[in-house]
């Protein structure tokens, strides 16, 4: 199939502590990039290919500012420009690697891989939650044998829950009700659900200390925020006007055609400061990934994206339809053609 992933779009290429002065190594995009951090603490991203002979510069050595490749010792500077070899006193002219454009800001590391003047006018999407008050975060990442755009719809689907993660869900609550609100604008697709009153899961009262005997209002939320970037909440009402509220960040990266990785950042805002809340909350999550996964997986085997898009469109499947559209037109304007269904 054509790659249905978007060039000209910030993507997380990695979180800020992943990068050191030990380069990383990394598939984005269907392109090899090496990410490394000089002695300064200045980050760079280069194809991951020396201009000699194409050996790997994530197997390279980090000296002050300058990259050294493990092969030959050809060495490059931020620019990507060899400014020096062992073997013999002149650079050849023009020797360089490609440069991608990068931004730090934690706990994510952006990447621009498509054009590079447009990088210059654009920002990554806002992340909230991470360094509010008032909110406590902790991160996980895993990667899915799927293309991204399985991953996106999965999460803004979710009408799966009461099947998929039965054991997670109030045990009154055995389908999920239809959105209550879509908001679409031409980047960016967000939905709203309102479930009826039940009593709290065992995540729930265990991690957030709600009384078990009490019937709770929830809604649950997300958000396609860009290509790159999925946002979920769900909140508990605890009193009028007031919710525990437990969101997640996906960072979606496309690997490759077939392969994604993903970054998530759990944030809440109640009983903060408590490490069991943590722990139970990474547990929760952690199986909830996992099933997902699971899904996405076999999906993509047994069918992959052509077929699972192809497929008949449920009420749940409006905002995947939403984000589809938007995916289209970004991918028209770099002149790809895929074909999504309208």
């Amino acid at each position: 199939m054509t790659a249905n992933y978007p060039r000209n779009c910030w993507y997380v290429a990695a979180t800020a502590d992943e990068v050191t002065t030990t380069p990383l190594g990394r598939r984005l995009l269907g392109d090899d990039v090496v990410l490394w951090r000089a002695a300064s603490g200045r980050l760079s991203a280069f194809e991951n290919r020396c201009a000699h002979r194409a050996f790997p510069l994530s197997h390279s050595l980090v000296d002050g500012e300058q990259l050294i490749c493990g092969y030959h010792g050809c060495t490059y500077d931020h620019d990507g420009t060899c400014t020096h070899i062992p073997s013999q006193h002149r650079v050849p002219t023009g020797m360089r690697v490609r440069v991608f454009p990068v931004l730090e800001d934690p706990p994510f590391i952006w990447i621009w891989m498509g054009s590079p003047g447009a990088a210059a006018v654009s920002r990554p999407p806002t992340v909230p939650w991470i360094r509010q008050s008032g909110w406590e975060t902790f991160y996980s990442a895993w990667d899915v044998a799927a293309n991204y755009m399985m991953v996106h719809e999965h999460y803004l689907d979710f009408s799966y829950a009461p099947i998929l993660h039965a054991a997670d869900m109030p045990e009154s609550i055995r389908s999920m009700p239809a959105f209550s609100e879509v908001e679409v604008t031409e980047t960016t697709v967000s939905y709203t659900r309102v479930l009826p009153p039940a009593r709290p899961t065992d995540w729930e009262a265990e991690a957030g200390g709600l009384d078990r005997a009490v019937d709770y209002r929830r809604r649950e939320m997300g958000t396609f925020a860009s290509p790159a970037l999925h946002l979920q909440r769900w909140d508990v009402e605890t009193a009028p006007g007031e919710a525990s509220s437990t969101t997640r960040i996906h960072a979606i990266t496309p690997e490759t055609e077939t392969s994604t990785r993903v970054v998530m950042a759990a944030s809440r805002n109640y009983a903060l400061g408590e490490a069991a809340a943590t722990d139970r909350l990474r547990v929760f999550l952690d199986g909830v990934a996992r099933r997902d996964v699971a899904v996405l997986d076999m999906a993509s085997q047994h069918s992959g994206y052509e077929r699972w898009q192809a497929g008949a469109e449920f009420q749940a499947d409006v905002a995947a339809g939403h984000a589809r559209r938007i995916i289209g037109v970004m991918l028209a304007n770099e002149g790809i053609s895929v074909g999504f269904p309208s």
